[in-house]
C-alpha cells in the first residue's frame, strides 16, 4: 500500500453500530476494547499473550483474561493461529482504503477538467497536466492532514452511490429458522419464537432507518444479517437485566411491607400491654 492509500492514522467509529456491540461490557473494558481496536489499526494481527495484550490495554493480567473472552464471544475480535484478528476491522479498513483511493482520483480529474477548459492549445495542455499532477498530490497531501475532510467524503460517497438492497424498513430479513442458525453461531444460549423475533426486528428497523437518513446505512446484506444477530444478543440481555432488576424491585418491596407491618404488630402489643398495666395500678388502694 502507498502512502497515499495508508489509512492507518484515523479509525472509524459508527455509534450505533458500538453501542449495539458492547452492551455486555463495563466502562473500563469499553476503553480496553478501543485501545486494542487502535493498536490493531495501525499495526494489524496481535499476539495472542495476555502479557502483550495487558500492556496494550493497561489492564491486570486476570482482567486482560476476562476482557479477551468477552470480546470472542462478541465477534469483535477472533482468534486465528495464535493471533488476535478481526474481520469486522478489516472490512472496515478495506472500505475506508477504497473510499480515499475514490476521492484521490476524483481531485486528480477535477484538477485536469479544470486545466483542460482553461489551456485550449497543446502546449497549455502540456502545462496543465503537468499542474494538475502538482494539483492531485497536494489533494492527497490534505487528505493525510486532514483525516476528518475524509470522513465526511466517506458519509459522501455512501450518500452518491445507490444502494445495492432496498432501504432497510423494506428489507426482507432471515427467516426465523436462520436467525436461531446465526444466533447459534455465535454461541448464543437461547434461541427465539416468532412473536419475540418480530419484537426485536421491529426496534431493529427502527433505529437503522433514522441511521440512513443520517447517511450511515448497512450497505450489504451479509452485514445487515451480522449486526441484526448482535443487536438480538444484547437487546435479550438488556431485557433480562431490566426484569431481574424488578424482580428485585418488588421482592425489596415485599420485604419492607413485612417489616412495617410486624413493627406496627410490636407497637401495638407494647401500648396495650402498658395500658393493662395502668389499669392494674389504678385498682390497687394505696397503703402510704
Amino acid at each position: 500500500m502507498s502512502k497515499s492509500d495508508d489509512v492507518s492514522i484515523w479509525l472509524p467509529i459508527y455509534i450505533g453500530e458500538m453501542l449495539a456491540m458492547t452492551t455486555r461490557l463495563n466502562t473500563e473494558q469499553i476503553g480496553a476494547l478501543y485501545l486494542l481496536m487502535m493498536d490493531y489499526w495501525k499495526n494489524g494481527a496481535i499476539p495472542y499473550d495476555y502479557k502483550i495484550i495487558s500492556a496494550i490495554i493497561g489492564l491486570s493480567l486476570n482482567k486482560t483474561k476476562t476482557f479477551i473472552a468477552l470480546i470472542l464471544d462478541l465477534g469483535i475480535f477472533e482468534k486465528s493461529n495464535d493471533r488476535l484478528i478481526s474481520s469486522y476491522l478489516d472490512e472496515k479498513k478495506q472500505t475506508a482504503t477504497t473510499n480515499k483511493k475514490v476521492k484521490s482520483e476524483r481531485a486528480r480529474k477535477g484538477a485536469l477538467a479544470r486545466w483542460n477548459k482553461n489551456e485550449q492549445d497543446e502546449d497549455s495542455l502540456s502545462n496543465a497536466q503537468a499542474s494538475d499532477y502538482e494539483c492531485s498530490s497536494n489533494a492527497n497531501d490534505m487528505l493525510e492532514e486532514c483525516p476528518s475532510s475524509l470522513s465526511s467524503s466517506n458519509n459522501s460517497t455512501l450518500s452518491q452511490a445507490p444502494l445495492k438492497i432496498e432501504p432497510i424498513k423494506y428489507w426482507k430479513a432471515p427467516s426465523l429458522i436462520k436467525i436461531n442458525e446465526l444466533l447459534k453461531k455465535s454461541s448464543a444460549s437461547f434461541s427465539l419464537d416468532l412473536k419475540a423475533y418480530e419484537a426485536h426486528l421491529s426496534k431493529f428497523k427502527n433505529y437503522y432507518s433514522e441511521q440512513e437518513q443520517l447517511n450511515r446505512p448497512i450497505v450489504t446484506e451479509e452485514r445487515r444479517q451480522d449486526v441484526l444477530t448482535n443487536w438480538i444478543i444484547n437487546d435479550r440481555q438488556y431485557q433480562s437485566k431490566s426484569n431481574k432488576k424488578g424482580a428485585s424491585d418488588a421482592k425489596a418491596h415485599t420485604t419492607k411491607a413485612r417489616q412495617s407491618n410486624a413493627f406496627d404488630q410490636a407497637s401495638s402489643y407494647v401500648e396495650q400491654t402498658q395500658q393493662d398495666v395502668d389499669r392494674f395500678f389504678d385498682h390497687v388502694p394505696c397503703t402510704a
